[in-house]
């Protein structure tokens, strides 16, 4: 019973030393440094060896200018307990802040010749530094503590500070160090340097970059460099260098056929489609398995359609006929039929026979996922034909052969969709609603913007807010169509007989995008030019500087796309262009380096 008492006793002293802590901690944090300054004398008095209390004090000194009363107090402690490295921190902090430079570089000697006996303590003292913005001798410590010890790896928060330095040799040294102990977070390095990376091959730092890569590569070859390397050149669009790299880690490891056509992918969305081809003969030319050839197949057929008039369909025709010939019986030859049919529908304009050739497929001994994908794309072409009430009946039957994966819940977005293009739009709503908690984020998104333009439009019984509606929806299912004049036209109306209408802006936007299709610039320039004019706080504004910025480059318009750049910059701190605008930003100023 002593014993339980004795315990309940001591536990009672300690909850009230830190609930003391954490008063004089408020009263610091608050700003209020003579009532933080009595609470820890308080506590120092009663526990002399509180390392809380002696930091707090020694904090609470500096902010009432009693620097020598610090200094006195952390040397005392210091002696006390030698151990306690963050007294040395607090201590070279004070100096620093009395510019005394000698005196700080001794104690920061000081602790890392006790951290030699001590390297556990590195990355605490590391990080403490850290904390002060001391970075210098905050790496040192992160150092020592790997090198005592393998299992330490503190390559990232040292680039990071090596970048904030604006040492950009080490940062990317330590970078790479951190890759090659950690390959699995290659993506979140690459993140990280992109930053710092510009599209521009004589960027300062993109050279510094290479030069560090190449350097590692030639002392401990690794494939994560070609990687690396690769991924640079693609940065820099330099495709065909980034093709020679991923050729040689191929050879290497005889395992790079995925990222092989992945670059084809990242090439043909950037129209480089010669060395997309390239890549995609290669593929074909040096796997034998059977889905990557298939893979690359259909990646040729798509570049053929985008690169090719209509007079040349018949031949496209009979090459996707040819690869359902050699691949038809095949595990992957799914693809190649359903990319036929969306060729004949969509491209040569052949509804009734794309939708007779999917009814055909949908009657085979199919997967499910199969099933619902072929029902998604009959449904497709059934809007395409206007027939959207058939097209519902498809899309719900996908919908219910795939429940739980993320194709059914594209289907219901489709759903909806259709919905919308033929008018009903409370039903689509309806749809949209269950969709905003979507798992896809990217149909989330889509089914919030909609649902709200929806809701805006229909919101008060509005007989031309609904006509406007009607308008703007007729411009989508054209644009899915791909009549493009028509779409364009329908989006006019709105913009010439509904003037001030909350789509109004949405109408200008779509249809300044359909004039970049047709590469008609000018006409694309002052809708972007009304959106900013007319609606300065469109959800679409930043969307807009964005898109007018990039355009005015082409132009070479440079101080307006500056300007523009600044606006996401300064004010839309939280938009998905941020980033990109700030390097594109910098670019145009001329600047040797991104940070």
């Amino acid at each position: 019973m002593r014993i339980f008492f004795a315990f309940i006793f001591f536990f009672g002293i300690h909850l009230g030393y830190t609930q003391n802590i954490q008063i004089a901690r408020n009263y610091y944090e608050q700003s209020k440094f003579e009532k933080a300054l009595a609470s820890y004398e308080t506590i120092y008095s009663r526990t002399p060896s509180n390392s809380q209390a002696v930091i707090g004090l020694a904090k609470c000194y500096r902010q009432l200018n009693r620097s020598n009363d610090a200094i006195s107090l952390l040397n005392k402690n210091h002696q006390n307990n030698p151990k306690q490295l963050i007294y040395l921190v607090e201590l070279a902090v004070t100096h620093n802040l009395n510019s005394q430079a000698e005196k700080t570089e001794a104690t920061f000697n000081k602790i890392i010749t006790l951290l030699q006996d001590n390297p556990r303590s590195g990355s605490y003292i590391g990080n403490a530094l850290q904390q002060y913005n001391l970075l210098k001798p905050a790496i040192a410590c992160y150092k020592i503590a790997m090198e005592q010890n393998a299992n330490f790896v503190y390559d990232l928060e040292i680039g990071r500070m090596y970048g904030e330095l604006g040492d950009f040799g080490n940062m990317f040294s330590s970078y790479l160090d951190y890759i090659i102990k950690k390959p699995n977070y290659i993506g979140l390095i690459k993140r990280r340097m992109d930053e710092f990376i510009s599209e521009d091959p004589e960027n300062e730092t993109n050279i510094i970059f290479k030069k560090t890569l190449l350097k590692k590569n030639q002392i401990e070859p690794d494939i994560l460099y070609n990687e690396l390397l690769s991924w640079l050149f693609v940065q820099q669009k330099q495709f065909r260098k980034a093709f020679l790299q991923e050729k040689a880690i191929y050879k290497k490891t005889d395992d790079g056929i995925p990222q092989l056509i992945n670059l084809a992918f990242t090439t043909r969305k950037a129209k480089a489609y010669e060395i997309s081809k390239e890549i995609l003969n290669f593929v074909i030319d040096n796997t034998e398995i059977e889905s990557f050839k298939v893979n690359a197949h259909r990646e040729l057929m798509q570049i053929r359609t985008e690169t090719s008039s209509p007079i040349n369909y018949a031949g496209i025709n009979k090459k996707y006929l040819d690869l359902i010939e050699l691949y038809g019986n095949g595990r992957y030859n799914m693809g190649i039929l359903l990319d036929y049919a969306r060729f004949v529908g969509f491209k040569q304009d052949k509804k009734t026979e794309a939708i007779s050739f999917l009814k055909k497929l949908l009657k085979r001994n199919l997967p499910n996922i199969q099933k619902a994908k072929t029902e998604i794309l009959l449904a497709d072409i059934l809007v395409l034909n206007d027939k959207f009430n058939q097209a519902l009946v498809h899309y719900t039957k996908a919908e219910k052969r795939v429940k739980g994966d993320p194709l059914a819940q594209e289907a219901r977005f489709k759903i909806a969709k259709a919905s919308y293009y033929k008018g009903d739009f409370d039903w689509a709503k309806t749809q949209l609603n269950v969709l905003k908690s979507s798992t896809t984020q990217l149909i989330a998104n889509d089914a919030m913007q909609l649902a709200l333009a929806i809701e805006d439009n229909t919101k008060e019984d509005d007989s031309l807010s609904i006509v406007a509606l009607k308008l703007y929806a007729k411009g989508e299912l054209y644009t899915f169509q791909e009549q493009t004049q028509k779409a364009i036209d329908s989006y006019q109306q709105i913009i010439d007989k509904h003037k001030g209408n909350e789509i109004e802006d949405e109408a200008l936007f779509k249809q300044a995008n359909l004039f970049l299709s047709l590469n008609d610039t000018e006409k694309a320039a002052a809708n972007f030019e009304k959106i900013i004019q007319f609606f300065p706080t469109s959800l679409l504004i930043d969307d807009t500087y964005f898109i007018l910025a990039n355009l005015y480059v082409s132009l070479e318009k440079t101080a307006e796309a500056k300007n523009l750049y600044e606006k996401i910059i300064f004010n839309h701190a939280d938009s998905i262009y941020y980033v990109d605008a700030r390097k594109k930003y910098r670019k145009l100023r001329g600047d040797d380096i991104v940070n």
